[in-house]
């Protein structure tokens, strides 16, 4: 351990650090837009651009291929790239090969799986805990078949509102709340409209237009929700009881269902289905939220911020850093009737997405887009990269039995910090010592259980060629000349008391212990 924490040092101060957010700015400017959706790619770079000149910016240069090829991933397919999808990338000298990359993943199972994590932390409360396995199965399975048949995002929130019955993993968005609306409606206008009205349950919201009535006539179209009782072969069931009603707090008084930002309540549904009577009105075109926090969630996923930030506090499009390019996209997007995977394909294709996040001077706003921001990987992307790129080096697919998502589930609990939610991590101090002495990098770094260890002792490899695939591996990159001389002088250092294979598993751990193996560049 003592070797590692020295050769550690040595290293960690070339390794690019995160950046702190740089303060708001004013919006001035407001291109002139194609409201044929022909080229909504080069339309958002204009916005973009226009926005630059107007604050005297100048645009970050394009991001490496290396660099490019381990955001994508990471982005598009929630883990770092295999080592050989880094080297083809690099050495493709044919145009085009981003887009080409960016559509394979986007129609790899990779991309499905990733928004089925991604989704399911959204989805599920914070205080969830560790769920059964079979469970979390359930629900993760639904997810990534939605995504993989890329249903409509309008249909995709749909089937979680109106969920019924034992319909496996939809019910959870319930079953996890208790079925109590308050909670439910708290969540729903989080989610799926970008709006937190929590604060105006107990009273009018101190900062924001929202009153107790727009929560508590907004709760009542959960009203009606409630789990049976129910004996251990009925988990996640829920229903609904026609006649039960919500009261406003210490009142008698019966909350009636009304959508938020619209004063007179809807119409009876002859079914008194309310759940569904809000879920027409979503996706509706009165409803100004659904769409602009949809729009707003993928540009967030994209850049490490949203247009408007946090992304669920829209209580107006004028909050944003650029409001006709958010008003743009959500037009955009009903126009693609709530195409999920043609807005990720059409925002990472920009010019703004694929800039470079390196810089040596100067560092623009991360608002301005001038150049990317780093992202802090979220543990599930880490621990999938590590097992997939060291731990099992050489595999092309996660698993995804209920036993690996039970223990990346215990992985990604342990990792993150009580207050975090779980789209917001942040790897601090905590999480970086018990990524160094935790037991998955012991078997990221043991010859017994490191694929990598075993990989880089191929017969056909030199010592350069083994640091350059540990390199790969841990940063989807290749070594600088620097780099390289110092690893190769650790590795020929007799003084050292190591095997050749402890050498190998201590640069694993210091490269996975670095901030360049934690972030999406």
């Amino acid at each position: 351990m003592a070797n590692r924490i020295v050769l550690w040092l040595a290293f960690a101060t070339q390794f690019i650090a995160i950046d702190a957010t740089a303060a708001d700015r004013a919006n001035k400017v407001a291109a002139n837009p194609d409201r044929s959706f022909h080229n909504p790619t080069g339309q958002i770079d204009l916005w973009i651009n226009q926005r630059l000149a107007a604050d005297g910016e100048t645009a970050g240069e394009q991001s490496s291929d290396a660099e490019f090829c381990r955001r994508v991933w990471l982005d598009l397919a929630g883990v770092a790239p295999p080592i050989w999808e880094v080297r083809e990338f690099i050495s493709d000298k044919e145009p085009g090969k981003r887009s080409r990359l960016i559509e394979r993943l986007l129609e790899s199972p990779r991309f499905a799986s990733h928004m089925a994590t991604r989704y399911s932390l959204a989805l599920l409360p914070q205080d969830a805990g560790l769920l059964a396995s079979n469970d979390l199965e359930s629900l993760t399975t639904w997810l990534r078949e939605a995504f993989r048949e890329n249903k409509p995002y309008d249909h995709f929130v749909g089937a979680f509102l109106t969920a019924s019955g034992d319909e496996p993993g939809p019910t959870m968005f319930y079953t996890t709340r208790d079925a109590d609306p308050v909670k439910v409606a708290s969540a729903t206008s989080r989610l799926f409209l970008g709006i937190g009205i929590d604060c105006a349950q107990c009273h009018d919201h101190p900062f924001s237009k929202w009153t107790q009535d727009d929560f508590w006539t907004f709760a009542a179209f959960f009203s009606q929700l409630e789990i049976p009782e129910q004996g251990m072969q009925q988990r996640n069931v829920v229903r609904d009881r026609v006649g039960k009603e919500l009261t406003f707090p210490e009142s008698d008084r019966i909350a009636e269902p009304r959508y938020l930002g619209v004063e007179q309540p809807p119409e009876p549904d002859p079914t008194d289905f309310r759940r569904r009577q809000l879920t027409i009105w979503l996706a509706s075109r009165s409803n100004p939220y659904f769409a602009t926090a949809a729009v707003n969630r993928v540009w967030a996923h994209l850049f490490g911020r949203g247009l408007v930030n946090p992304v669920d506090e829209i209580d107006s499009i004028d909050y944003a850093t650029h409001p006709e390019l958010l008003r743009y996209l959500s037009d955009y997007f009903i126009s693609i009737r709530f195409d999920l995977k043609q807005l990720y394909r059409t925002i990472a294709k920009t010019d703004a997405y694929q800039r470079t996040s390196r810089s040596t001077t100067h560092r623009p706003a991360a608002e301005s887009y001038a150049m990317m921001h780093t992202k802090t990987l979220s543990p599930e992307q880490y621990y999938d990269s590590l097992q997939q790129n060291v731990i099992r080096s050489g595999t092309s697919d996660i698993a995804q039995g209920s036993q690996t998502i039970f223990m990346r589930q215990q992985f990604a609990q342990r990792m993150r910090d009580s207050g975090a939610t779980p789209l917001e991590y942040s790897h601090g101090v905590v999480q970086a010592l018990g990524m160094m002495n935790g037991p998955e990098m012991m078997s990221a770094t043991a010859e017994q259980s490191s694929g990598l260890i075993a990989g880089v002792n191929a017969p056909f490899y030199d010592d350069t060629q083994r640091v350059e695939v540990i390199y790969l591996a841990c940063v989807s990159r290749y070594p600088n000349d620097d780099e390289v001389k110092r690893c190769l002088a650790y590795l020929g250092d007799e003084a050292i008391e190591a095997t050749r294979d402890e050498k190998f598993g201590d640069l694993i751990w210091v490269l996975a212990n670095t901030a360049e193996c934690f972030v999406c560049p």
